[in-house]
């Protein structure tokens, strides 16, 4: 498993939940990420579970798989199979190492996030903000056209 970071959209709500442990947490400027080594993005993870060693991380993902799958047992007439292959994925991630991101990873994000925000904030003090939405709109039409 790889722990990645991304910046903090402003549509992504307050509140998340962890993906370790299934408790909820505010995020940060920086969402931290978990995924699978094929690229299976897993789900959020706390700054609290960030600080847990790779076999703890591990160790929790299994439990919350086999908390899943007595929960589905327990309530047999609505057996789901998403929630089976929710707990299914959590038990194969759990065999997988967990690669933490480095010093440098975390300081070009932050880097990253200033430099966007500088852009943002000089865009809107001199009146360039609609324009600036306007031409990021185009560029990502273009983009979106290079993907067919």
């Amino acid at each position: 498993m790889k722990i990645r970071l991304d910046r903090k959209l402003p549509s992504c709500p307050k509140m998340l939940l962890c993906t370790v442990t299934s408790t909820a947490f505010e995020v940060g400027k920086i969402r931290i990420f978990l995924y699978t080594d094929q690229g299976l993005l897993l789900g959020d993870i706390s700054p609290a579970c960030l600080k847990l060693s790779s076999s703890e991380i591990r160790y929790k993902l299994r439990d919350q798989a086999c908390a899943i799958l007595q929960t589905e047992e327990a309530a047999c007439d609505r057996c789901s199979s998403s929630t089976r292959e929710r707990a299914l994925e959590l038990l194969q991630a759990a065999q997988e190492h967990v690669r933490f991101p480095s010093a440098f990873d975390w300081w070009m994000k932050k880097f990253e996030i200033f430099s966007e925000e500088s852009q943002e904030v000089e865009a809107t003090r001199t009146g360039l903000s609609d324009y600036y939405v306007l031409e990021r709109s185009r560029l990502q039409k273009i983009l979106d056209d290079d993907r067919e």
